[in-house]
């Protein structure tokens, strides 16, 4: 037994001492699988259920600024690109339908042909009518109906990390009809867009260049218009009459010291072409309420804009832009050179933020700008240039805090020439609604509050004044209300399942009449008391049932002097992403 343990305890010091020297290697193959994440649709939060397919833009290629508006359409998720790649999704087209009795139809439908890391080539079409009646006892009709169809193309490329070349055409066609004794009738309306645009950088310098070319045109038929005493001509605009807007634009900016200051100058040249037409004058400039019909020979009016500017700061801190807007004008009447301030100054610290923009320059006033505000107003009327001297806006943010945010905001604006809706009497006495030139300076201020919670709660609400009299008043608020509140919400207590509910209330809207003499009197519009709701359901990734209802309150006001707002209305519809 002496032994056995004498011979285990020698193996084990032998075994002992190989361990000290014994080494394993291990080989380990790790691979990784990319996954791309499923796409979800938002809804719809306007009856246009797709809008025109958006393209990217650099934003830090040019210096440009610019208040828009962001619609909610079918989104299609995907994995970040890099710098000088697009996005590329798993879907390519998509179709989207809706109806809502008695007439309310949406159709939409695109489709991109070519969708890699450089290239995107998409076509669309999208349908849109409604058709509404509204009790007006004195005019011969109170039909109001409005159908457009409309076919594009857009393409994108991107040229590595340095260039994206950008190229869009849409022809719109559109039939409305409005009450004769108002507008005229029936009418055509066709539109063409077509652009292009570079946008590239090398090193310290970016620069951008772009063309484009928008026609408006249209045929109104005023053989039967109560408006015209004796003969009258068989159209506003000749059936080959059309107004064309040429433009372009380019930019320069360099980036100076560590990419915190950068120099630039915009250069944007808009020229609008217009046939011969009728348009309003005054009899007598010392009586501003009587207007006769008189003949307009074609003309072309134009403003060359020059901004050089400097601006420094990134992120937290001070950001300044210093930068003025020299306007050049061309044809028409008016003063013919202008000076308008383009400054930014924010700051930003943690979660407060404090800004003010002090902006101006000169506005063409189009007819495709009066069919965007209403498509019922009288268009053929022409009307030149507004300016806008001064626009100051400022305000100061506070938040996120645990989702809560809330910001105090105001302005002051003076704008000369603006189009302002206005009852008229023209020729013989009859009253007709018109876009009056007026000039205007006025203030408005409000207050926003927002709270979201995770993904599945999404709350808005806005209250906001501004005082309104026949000289003065908020120059955006053509309706001329005093109070505006606002409140939006959004809830997702399922993945697949949103609701969305909305609350918009204008109140004292009113525009003023001109009585021959020149007398103003006030003309109420109606409160407008907009109650929406909608909601949208998932039944997989690709396949999407949605409701939107607008006006639920079924309120009756006025959009214009004498063109009502459409009662119940929205969609019902369903959605495809292939």
């Amino acid at each position: 037994m002496k032994h056995n343990i004498t011979l285990a305890l020698a193996l084990t010091v032998a075994l002992a001492a190989q361990a000290q020297n014994l080494s394993t290697e291990v080989k380990v193959d790790r691979t990784v699988v990319p996954a791309e994440r499923p796409a979800e649709r938002l809804g719809s939060v306007h009856p246009g259920i797709v809008s025109v397919p958006v393209s990217a833009r650099r934003l830090d290629i040019a210096e440009y600024g610019g208040d828009g508006t962001i619609t909610r359409s079918a989104r299609l998720l995907a994995p970040a690109a890099w710098g000088d790649t697009f996005d590329i999704s798993r879907y390519r087209g998509y179709v989207s339908a809706g109806y809502f009795p008695a007439y309310n139809a949406a159709v939409s439908a695109g489709y991109r042909i070519i969708q890699n890391a450089t290239t995107r080539l998409g076509v669309w079409a999208q349908f849109d009518g409604y058709s509404f009646k509204r009790e007006l006892p004195h005019l011969l009709k109170d039909r109001f109906s409005n159908n457009t169809f409309a076919i594009g193309v857009d393409f994108d490329h991107r040229v590595r990390n340095t260039g994206v070349l950008n190229l869009k055409f849409a022809t719109n066609y559109g039939c409305l009809e409005a009450p004769t004794g108002y507008s005229a009738g029936k009418h055509d309306i066709g539109m063409t867009d077509l652009s292009a645009a570079w946008w590239a950088r090398a090193g310290r310098v970016g620069y951008h260049v772009g063309a484009s070319f928008h026609r408006f045109g249209f045929d109104e038929d005023k053989n039967n218009d109560l408006l015209w005493d004796g003969p009258a001509p068989s159209r506003i605009l000749h059936t080959d009459g059309a107004e064309i807007l040429f433009g372009a634009a380019a930019g320069l900016t360099f980036r100076t010291g560590n990419d915190r200051g950068r120099a630039g100058l915009e250069v944007k040249a808009d020229f609008l072409s217009r046939p011969d037409a009728s348009t309003l004058a005054a009899t007598d400039a010392d009586n501003p309420g009587h207007l006769d019909v008189v003949s307009a020979e074609g003309s072309t009016l134009g403003v060359v804009s020059l901004t050089p500017y400097y601006a420094f700061g990134r992120g937290r801190g001070v950001d300044l832009r210093l930068g003025a807007r020299v306007d050049i004008s061309t044809g028409g009447t008016g003063k013919k050179f202008h000076i308008a301030p383009d400054v930014t100054l924010t700051y930003s610290a943690d979660a407060a933020t404090v800004y003010v923009r002090a902006t101006g320059g000169e506005v063409l006033n189009t007819q495709r700008s009066l069919y965007a505000y209403t498509p019922f107003f009288p268009v053929g009327w022409q009307y030149e240039r507004s300016h806008m001297p001064l626009n100051v806006e400022g305000g100061f943010n506070l938040g996120p805090w645990s989702g809560f945010s809330a910001e105090v905001f105001g302005g002051w604006a003076r704008a000369n020439d603006w189009l302002m809706p206005t009852l008229t009497a023209v020729g013989t006495g009859t009253e007709l609604t018109v876009m009056r030139p007026v000039d205007l300076k006025g203030a408005h201020a409000g207050l926003r509050l927002s709270y979201a919670w995770r993904s599945m709660v999404d709350v808005r609400a806005s209250v906001e004044m501004a005082p309104q009299k026949e000289g003065s008043g908020y120059y955006l608020w053509r309706d001329r209300a005093k109070l505006v509140v606002k409140a939006d919400a959004t809830v997702r207590p399922i993945k697949a399942l949103e609701l969305t509910a909305g609350y918009e209330f204008r109140q004292s809207r009113a525009a003023y009449a001109y009585a021959p003499d020149g007398t103003a009197s006030l003309l109420s519009l109606g409160c407008k008391s907009d109650l929406t709701f909608g909601a949208r359901y998932d039944i997989t990734p690709a396949i999407s049932v949605f409701t939107r209802g607008e006006n639920l309150l079924g309120r009756k006001c006025l959009a214009l002097p004498g063109v009502p707002e459409q009662g119940i209305h929205g969609l019902v519809g369903a959605s495809f992403k292939f």
